[in-house]
């Protein structure tokens, strides 16, 4: 294992991050804040980074396939750690477990807050949880890949460690342009969803914060009741931006180039939206069934529409309380949070691709019975399926299961009942940041045991590395030449 450059590309990304803190620091004196703990956390965030950066003297530029794994397996957790000092020395809260949990919440996108009062916080803690989010969106890794053209060859190894679903599909030959073009989508996605908030009537900061944490799936918000109180207008937006976060990336680049057979050909896309509109329209049935009637049509379908998109998209935001909808509206959305959206978006856990082979596989292994000669070939978006392929699937799957049911076990063994246990751990490892309890949605996380918090946010990285990636780190031959 090759410590050197693994302490190089940590030491560029702490100092990256320490350029985040600064424009936090910078809204504080803006807004005529206190900025002494955030002057300190960003300069004991240079320090750690030159340190790092030191460490690597004499360092190859070459990164191996080990080396890719380990840095994208750790940086996320030395991210999270130091991102605990703004609220520490903002004396927004007393408990590092508290702090780490928030900040890990923030950088894995999950969404899941300790603060019960949001609206009480400093504008630079408030921007900071969104920067948090949009940096862990894309993912730090194809961040620095992608703007960092000293890591040479290696951007391969960090961008395969990092990139979500069964394939890395990619837009040219070299990874650096890959990450770079994709990156560009990413940054040009934020400024219009910025502007058109604003042109909504909502201020600067306000549009800000809501963007940052929309396009990159977070769901955090500079409001304690999400986005509950704002106008159809912003709920539109914001619903259509969830719904863009979902999509592949790379084939949101393939539209913008004019391929739009490649897109209208693409199978998850097309699943993706059958998922949403089936969803909707059931959802919607069951609520009439049991409600009688509506007051508005356009407010029931925005609502319905709005969570559906929410939970599936894994951004968790908010504009009713849907624990007051039927058992069965609530069990459909909580269905909803395993499924995901598309491979290579921002969203987090099991994805429809993966969902799509397993059944489509299920179905063959039946045909294959009432026919055992004959030869089936799974195909996907009319391309056949590898079997490698389809065996990672279902260990994926297999392990994402088990981790989630020992995460309600050792939960239920900190004291909380089945429910919130359950719904505990299927927000963490699908990082999407709110539940489901009897007493209502889980809105903060501020009275669960440290230990509960540990764990959720332990399950929150397994989730957000998509499982391998964190497990790979234990396999003992991981660690042998």
């Amino acid at each position: 294992m090759n410590f050197k450059v693994i302490s190089r590309i940590i030491g560029m990304l702490v100092l990256l991050e320490a350029v985040l803190m600064m424009l936090c620091l910078a809204v504080g004196v803006s807004y005529g804040e206190d900025v002494s703990g955030f002057a300190i956390s960003a300069g004991a965030t240079v320090l750690i980074g030159l340190l790092f950066y030191a460490l690597s003297y004499g360092a190859s530029k070459s990164v191996g396939r080990r080396e890719g794994y380990f840095v994208v397996g750790s940086v996320w957790l030395v991210f999270s750690l130091i991102g605990t000092l703004p609220f520490m020395l903002t004396n927004s809260t007393n408990s590092f477990v508290d702090a780490f949990f928030e900040s890990m919440s923030g950088f894995t996108t999950t969404g899941a807050t300790i603060f019960a009062d949001i609206e009480v916080l400093p504008k630079q803690i408030i921007l900071w949880r969104s920067l948090m989010q949009w940096i862990g969106g894309m993912g730090i890794i194809v961040l620095t890949v992608a703007v960092i053209p000293m890591m040479g060859m290696g951007g391969m190894q960090l961008y395969t460690a990092e990139a979500s679903g069964p394939s890395k599909d990619k837009v040219h030959p070299r990874i650096k342009d890959t990450a770079s073009r994709l990156y560009l989508i990413y940054v040009a996605c934020t400024i219009l969803e910025l502007v058109l908030l604003m042109a909504g009537g909502n201020n600067f900061f306000e549009s800000l914060i809501l963007t940052l944490s929309c396009i990159s799936s977070g769901g955090f918000s500079s409001q304690n009741a999400s986005v509950a109180e704002m106008s159809p207008y912003t709920h539109y937006v914001v619903m259509f931006f969830m719904f863009i976060s979902g999509v592949n990336f790379v084939l949101i680049y393939m539209g913008l180039r004019g391929k739009f057979r490649t897109v209208a050909r693409d199978e998850e896309l097309r699943n993706y939206i059958f998922v949403i509109v089936f969803a909707t329209v059931i959802i919607l049935l069951v609520n009439l069934w049991k409600i009688g009637s509506f007051d508005s049509i356009e407010e029931q379908i925005r609502i319905v529409l709005f969570q559906v998109i929410a939970f599936l998209t894994t951004t968790g935001f908010t504009i009713t309380d849907y624990s007051l909808m039927p058992n069965a509206s609530m069990m459909l959305f909580f269905i909803l949070t395993f499924f995901g959206a598309c491979a290579g978006s921002t969203t987090g856990s099991i994805k429809i691709v993966r969902i799509s082979i397993l059944l489509k596989n299920s179905y063959l292994a039946l045909k294959q019975i009432l026919h055992p000669n004959a030869i089936l070939t799974l195909r996907y978006s009319k391309k056949p399926v590898e079997g490698k392929v389809i065996s990672n699937v279902y260990a994926f799957i297999v392990m994402y299961i088990l981790i989630f049911l020992i995460g309600t076990l050792v939960l239920s063994f900190f004291g909380h009942d089945f429910y919130t246990a359950f719904s505990a751990s299927a927000l963490s490892i699908s990082n999407v940041g709110i539940g489901f309890c009897p007493s209502g949605m889980m809105v903060e996380f501020s009275s669960f045991p440290d230990m509960s918090k540990i764990l959720m946010s332990v399950l929150m990285l397994i989730g957000r590395l998509e499982i391998f990636t964190v497990l790979l780190l234990f396999v003992p031959a991981f660690w042998k030449k």
